[in-house]
């Protein structure tokens, strides 16, 4: 029996309740713009509007990944070690939700008179609070979607319903820009204020109803506990964890790299500067590529279970890389000879890229979720402990680490073409070199990425002769017991 003509049904136990599914989903809705929103709207507010050095932008947002790539391993520990009525990760979730909404409006209020150090400062406090109170909720919430079910197939659904619901998040993010410049707002500042008391709110609204609808299973609260140090340990020697995160972190880089040249290459080069069609193009351009995150959720689902995981992801990424070589023609023509093609420019032509681009996202970020929760299995089957939390908290590590590189390459690749006056609009030559650096570091890390997933090892095969067993495992000590 080949791959397309393989037919799995999910065991009745094994399969998770639309309401638990629509609950985990709620929580991804506030997990997305728990961040999204600083991350969007850091760059227009500082750098834009009040002229901070995208460099030293870049720094200063770093700087709270550092220590939240710590605070991540702390935080997966305390949730696989808690053992409460509630369980081992709701109330985390719920209190992280509620101190983040609380803090998230004020980090909209710098010290301008004291100029970009003064800012600096500022920044780097704030931010790096409330990337700690993101740990809280973060690591014990994606935990949580690991082990509601033990299905090959049912965990890849879990992770789609995140991704329909948070959906919602995802049609709302393009129009940030858009939103905060409306005429009802005296500024673009406080405008980006609002959103954030407005975001709150939907943040601790997703986390109430993760609590309500999400329950865990019982039998890991009766594991023994493990300490920090022995589980990272055990965390960092696993093979095919360690391969995925290096195609994930990868992955992400390629995506995210460009986002300060990204930014003056859509406002300047695409937009001419104007800044009302540029939320414009921005919102509608975001809107119809979350239109198509419902495809690309269904398109990974199905390809998933006749295709495996693996080899879904890297159907992903061969969908992002050409993307990015369609950048060459969509992201206004730089040289005389691209006119002779039969495509002629025009701005909203810059959201085909886009949409592909977003489509091998989708189906890279279902499975590479659903990928993890099969690690857990081999790691249990090796260990016999459901470490959930600590694959979390190393996964997130990794990913604040190349946040911070992300951060910094991101803020100085402007210097790369000569462009360091912030306040001034770029040259046109300028504008050249960034689409250039853009395509052409977005394509090696996008490269990069696809090496690490092609030596990934887990297929469906071993996953569900893993599974198998440890459900044979379980049934001996429960007969050992027993006698």
């Amino acid at each position: 029996m080949n791959h397309w003509e393989h037919k799995h049904k999910t065991p009745l136990k094994d399969r998770v309740p639309i309401r638990t599914k629509l609950g985990y989903g709620a929580g991804g809705m506030a997990d997305f713009l728990f961040m999204t929103v600083p991350g969007n709207m850091a760059l227009p507010v500082f750098a834009k509007q009040f002229g901070m050095d995208t460099g030293l932008l870049g720094v200063a947002t770093a700087i709270p990944k550092i220590i939240a790539a710590f605070t991540d391993s702390v935080m997966g520990s305390v949730s696989d070690n808690t053992r409460s009525r509630w369980g081992r990760r709701r109330p985390f979730i719920l209190v992280g939700a509620v101190l983040g909404a609380v803090l998230l409006p004020f980090l909209w209020f710098p010290p301008v008179k004291y100029g970009n150090w003064g800012m600096f400062a500022y920044i780097s406090v704030l931010t790096s609070i409330y990337t700690m109170i993101y740990s809280l909720y973060f690591v014990p919430y994606q935990a949580l979607g690991y082990e509601l079910t033990k299905d090959y197939d049912e965990r890849t659904r879990v992770q789609a319903w995140k991704g329909y619901v948070s959906t919602v998040g995802f049609f709302m993010a393009p129009w940030f820009f858009w939103f905060c410049t409306r005429d009802c707002f005296p500024s673009l500042v406080v405008g980006t204020r609002w959103l954030s008391v407005l975001a709150g709110a939907v943040i601790v609204l997703g986390a109430i109803l993760t609590v309500v609808f999400c329950r865990e299973q019982g039998e890991a609260q009766k594991q023994e506990k493990i300490g920090l140090g022995q589980a990272l340990r055990m965390t960092f020697r696993n093979r095919p964890f360690l391969l995925l995160q290096g195609a994930v972190l990868f992955m992400t880089m390629g995506i995210c790299c460009g986002g300060t040249v990204g930014f003056y290459l859509l406002l300047d080069y695409v937009c001419q500067g104007d800044e009302k069609f540029f939320g414009l193009l921005t919102g509608v351009s975001g809107t119809v590529s979350t239109a198509m995150t419902f495809v690309g959720m269904a398109l990974g689902v199905w390809l998933s279970t006749h295709l495996g995981k693996r080899n879904t992801s890297l159907a992903g990424l061969v969908a992002i890389l050409v993307s990015i070589g369609l950048l060459v023609i969509f992201l206004r023509p730089s040289y005389p000879w691209l006119t002779v093609l039969p495509v002629q420019y025009h701005p909203w032509l810059t959201m085909i890229p886009g949409l592909l681009m977003n489509l091998g996202l989708q189906s890279c970020n279902l499975m590479f979720s659903s990928m993890t929760a099969d690690i857990c299995d081999e790691d249990e089957l090796v260990t016999g402990l459901r470490r959930e939390g600590a694959y979390v908290a190393v996964a997130g590590f990794f990913n604040k680490i190349m946040s911070v590189v992300l951060l910094v390459v991101s803020g100085f690749m402007p210097y790369l073409v000569g462009y360091k006056v912030m306040a001034l609009k770029p040259t046109a030559e300028q504008l050249v070199g960034m689409k250039w650096v853009l395509i052409g570091a977005q394509g090696l890390f996008s490269l990069v990425a696809l090496v690490f997933l092609l030596f990934y090892p887990i297929t469906r095969a071993r996953s569900e002769q893993t599974r198998r067993q440890l459900d044979e495992k379980k049934k001996t000590s429960t007969c050992d017991d027993a006698r």
